[in-house]
């Protein structure tokens, strides 16, 4: 029997994968996707993720991209450039999932890509499966496990848990759209830039390799008021949709290196830690507004706190009541107050025209902040006892 099952093998999975192997667990992984695959995604991993990726992937950090300062333009022309308490990294998702992907199987952790997971069974206390979920994949295969991780990402759906796919309350359409692609020829400056517009924002990040991410989330609305597709010409449909003449002018000369990835339904916001006695861990268990630049991180670090919690419980002999009880405390304390000041910032952008000027203008001002204020508050450092 494993210890523990991991469904979803991008940052959140294969960092707790790797947490429960520290600590000498017996950990399965499963991705329907085959490394390497891209993802939409900023890209931007700040510093508080660093040292995670320092000691996993030491390898791979000095390949990325220095980020120093960030700048926020809105659709006013408002501009504001403030330096990052530290260095942040702009790494591609293609090259740092497959990274930690590698990791993960050469620290012993029995790793199944290109193998979706059709349905889990929770445990049934005193029956004949007690204490072990029953995990089945596309082929039919079944293993047990003490404990389930779901990392698979905002939009999942596993047969046997509740999932946002299957949520009535939960439209597939949804309101935003995510895409992204990479480009050439833009002129490097070691920042993140992010352009405010009508109905949405889209962020550029230096990554490795000397390109340039560019990547947007877009209100539904605003893309019905285009005449292009996005697949005709990234950088023509962002000046269409953005309608702002400085991001037009920044990617003027820019040369598409990646096919455009996109991404629907996005649903921002923070979801619950635990169903059924399973963590839910990256986006899996809620969804931060890409503008704050901590998706990864947050992706990384409850991904860790998730193979602690699980580890802890098993060397001390808990139950795995116990392990999601400590899980669903710790990320809460970690996670809520970024989530709820992310969302206050969005109401600001999204709200009516007539409006939109005089309350977005300070958010440039108030980009340090905003910084600060949404980075995950638990202790990235603490060790089982």
């Amino acid at each position: 029997m494993l210890d523990l099952a991991i469904i979803g093998g991008g940052p959140a999975g294969t960092l707790a994968a790797l947490e429960a192997r520290h600590h000498g667990l017996r950990v399965a992984l499963w991705d329907r996707d085959r490394f390497p695959r891209d993802k939409v995604c900023g890209e931007f991993i700040s510093s508080e993720a660093r040292p995670i990726l320092e000691s996993k992937i030491p390898g791979t950090v000095p390949e990325g991209a220095e980020i120093y300062d960030a700048q926020f333009i809105t659709n006013r022309g408002v501009s504001r450039t403030f330096g990052l308490p530290h260095p942040a990294l702009g790494l591609s998702r293609r090259r740092l999932d497959h990274e930690l992907w590698k990791t993960a199987e050469a620290a012993g952790v029995e790793a199944h890509g290109s193998e979706a997971v059709r349905r889990v069974r929770a445990p049934e206390p005193g029956g004949n499966r007690a204490d072990a979920w029953e995990i089945e994949t596309a082929d039919g295969s079944v293993r047990a496990a003490k404990s389930l991780i779901i990392a698979c990402g905002r939009w999942w759906a596993v047969e046997g848990l509740s999932s946002p796919a299957s949520r009535p309350g939960l439209t597939a359409r949804g309101d935003w759209i995510g895409a992204k692609a990479h480009f050439a020829g833009i002129p490097r400056r070691n920042r993140v830039e992010m352009y405010l517009f009508r109905g949405g924002y889209c962020g550029l990040a230096p990554v490795e390799n000397g390109a340039c991410n560019v990547c947007c989330l877009v209100h539904r609305q605003q893309v019905r008021q285009t005449t292009l597709k996005v697949q005709e010409g990234f950088a023509a449909w962002l000046a269409q949709v953005s309608r702002l003449p400085v991001l037009a002018t920044r990617l003027r000369d820019a040369v598409q290196v990646s096919p455009v990835v996109t991404t629907s339904p996005v649903h921002l916001a923070r979801r619950q830690a635990v169903q059924s006695g399973a963590l839910m861990v990256g986006d899996a268990s809620g969804f931060l507004d890409p503008f704050t630049g901590e998706g990864i991180s947050m992706a990384l670090h409850s991904g860790r706190l998730a193979g602690q919690a699980v580890a802890g419980a098993i060397i001390q002999g808990l139950d795995g009541q116990m392990a999601a009880e400590n899980y669903r405390r710790n990320l809460s304390k970690a996670v809520r107050r970024g989530y709820w000041v992310a969302a206050t910032a969005r109401r600001l952008i999204q709200c009516p025209e007539w409006i939109r000027g005089p309350v977005t203008a300070p958010l440039p001002w108030l980009g340090g902040r905003l910084v600060r204020e949404t980075r995950w508050r638990g202790n990235a450092d603490e060790e089982i006892s």
